[in-house]
Formats: structure tokens, C-alpha cells, sequence
């Protein structure tokens, strides 16, 4: 007959208290298997806003022509607005591009007296556009073409950042691609940590297990106080990392702002923000793990 669910927690906290040690040691080696996943996952964060700032940074600037009709540089503004691809699109006119120029150039005194020289403004009106993302520019720039806005273009500075935008969008993705990779790499060595730290743990109480089927019991009462015993020290492992998580990061957060403009560094977002996904993926995956090889460990003692 199976046991009855009293029975079960009552062994499983009995083995707990009688094994204090050793659970307090399988505790020990789950929770460096989550942190090491979790710092992992933070630098991977930290990573991707450190791209993200990177790429928030270019912009591609269009400079009209002084005599272009001011009708259709806001037209040009509207259409750019409106691509799906663009985040950010900023007019600026005549006069407001002869102070930005001023103030880029405020220590060129040779560019400064060629202004003063001249009887009226030089430059024409400029929209500055922020893309989405980096691989985008190609595209809004492209469409710039059209006969409709071209003749009205003197320049664009996409040609000169070119190389630069590439360079972020390369960077980007491999950012994601080995952020992704090493993850599941730290991922597979923690199950295997995981793994081996049950079936140790279970083996040193292979003699419980075989008086407890010399006695009558069944398998599933055999069975059942282990994978409980693992689940609760899988729980408790899980509740220290997760604190041991968000004090890391809460003082941690504070010094890396000023690498990030004074803005989010992105542990917040991974951990703070996204915790119920953490949660059902580490903690459930743990769960699972401790729950499948305290099974299986207990089932090789169970036929000797």
C-alpha cells in the first residue's frame, strides 16, 4: 500500500534533521550552481544594455540644402517619423544647426572666423534619426532616395558612421550569440553538479534504504521521503540564492551607473523585472533535477 502523504513528510524531515550535514552541504553545492548561473545571466545583462547604450548613441544626421522649402523639410520629418523602423527623428532648423555647429566647433578658431566673415547662414535645416536598431540605417537612409527629398539633400553623415553602425551591429550580435552559448554551457555544468550531488547524497544513505525494504516497505515509501528530502533542499537553496541575488545586485547596481550614462545597467531589469521567469526556469528546472535523480538514485538501492 502506498503511504500516506503524513507519513512521507514526517520521514523525509527525519532524514532531513539525521543528515544535517550532508544537507546542509548538497545546499551549499546547489546554491553555487545557481549563482554561478545567475552571475552568468547578469553579465549577459550587463552586456547587452552596455550594447543597447552603444547603440542608442548613433544617429545619422541629414543636412538640406539652405535654399530647401521648409514644407518639405517638415514633409521629410513626417515621412521619417512614420517608418517603423525609425525611434527618433529631430528638426532642427537653420538657425538652431548654426549654433550646433558653433558649439562642436567652439575651439576651432579658424572655422569660427570663416562664419563671421560670411553675410548669412550657410547651413540649411537638419533632421537627426535614431533607428530602432543598428541594421535599420541602410534601409531609412535608402528611402531617402526618393526623388521627392534628394534634390533637397546636400549630405548625410551615414557614410561617414558607415563602418561604426556596422561595428555596433556586429558587436550586438555576438554579444547575444555568446551570451546565449555560455549560459547554456554554465547551465549544463550546473545540472551535472546538481546530478552528481544528489546521487552522492543518496549514497551515503544506501544503508537506511536497504533495512527500510528488509522491514516491508514498499518502493514508492522508499522513494517518496528522498525525492521530498531533495525538493525541500532544492527550495531552500533556491530562497538563499534568490536573496543572495538581490542584495548582489542592489549593491552592485549603484557603482555601474556612471558606466551607463547614470541610466539602468540592466540587472534590475534581468533580475528585479523578470524574476517569475527566473524563477519557473531555475527554480523549476532545479525542482525537476533533484526531483527525477532522487527517484532514479533511490530505484539502483532499491534493487540490490
Amino acid at each position: 500500500m502506498l503511504s500516506t502523504p503524513a507519513r512521507v513528510i514526517k520521514a523525509a524531515f527525519q532524514n532531513i534533521v539525521r543528515n544535517a550535514w550532508l544537507g546542509a552541504a548538497t545546499v551549499l553545492v546547489l546554491i553555487l550552481a545557481l549563482v554561478s548561473v545567475n552571475v552568468l545571466v547578469g553579465v549577459n545583462a550587463l552586456l547587452s544594455r552596455a550594447v543597447a547604450v552603444l547603440e542608442d548613441k548613433i544617429d545619422v544626421t541629414v543636412f538640406f540644402k539652405p535654399a530647401a522649402n521648409d514644407a518639405l523639410v517638415k514633409q521629410a520629418r513626417f515621412f521619417l517619423a512614420d517608418l517603423p523602423q525609425v525611434k527618433n527623428v529631430e528638426l532642427l532648423n537653420p538657425d538652431q544647426a548654426l549654433e550646433l555647429f558653433k558649439e562642436r566647433h567652439k575651439n576651432d578658431k579658424e572655422v569660427l572666423e570663416a562664419l563671421a566673415e560670411l553675410d548669412k547662414n550657410p547651413l540649411g535645416a537638419t533632421i537627426r534619426v535614431t533607428a530602432k536598431k543598428t541594421s535599420d540605417y541602410p534601409f531609412i537612409m535608402e528611402t531617402l532616395k526618393n526623388p521627392q527629398f534628394a534634390d533637397a539633400i546636400e549630405s548625410k553623415s551615414y557614410d561617414d558612421h558607415a563602418a561604426s553602425i556596422e561595428r555596433v551591429r556586429t558587436l550586438s550580435d555576438s554579444v547575444r550569440l555568446v551570451g546565449s552559448v555560455l549560459t547554456l554551457v554554465f547551465t549544463l555544468i550546473g545540472i551535472l553538479i546538481v546530478f552528481n550531488t544528489v546521487r552522492v547524497a543518496i549514497y551515503t544513505q544506501r544503508e537506511e534504504i536497504g533495512i527500510m525494504r528488509l522491514v516491508g516497505a514498499s518502493s514508492t515509501f522508499v522513494r517518496a521521503p528522498f525525492v521530498l528530502q531533495g525538493l525541500a533542499l532544492a527550495v531552500i537553496a533556491v530562497l538563499i540564492t534568490a536573496i543572495l541575488v538581490a542584495l548582489g545586485v542592489a549593491w552592485i547596481e549603484p557603482a555601474l551607473r556612471p558606466l551607463y550614462d547614470g541610466g539602468d545597467s540592466g540587472l534590475r531589469a534581468a533580475f528585479y523585472g523578470g524574476w517569475p521567469r527566473l524563477l519557473l526556469i531555475e527554480g523549476g528546472g532545479l525542482a525537476l533535477l533533484v526531483g527525477l535523480t532522487s527517484w532514479a538514485a533511490v530505484g539502483r538501492y532499491l534493487k540490490r
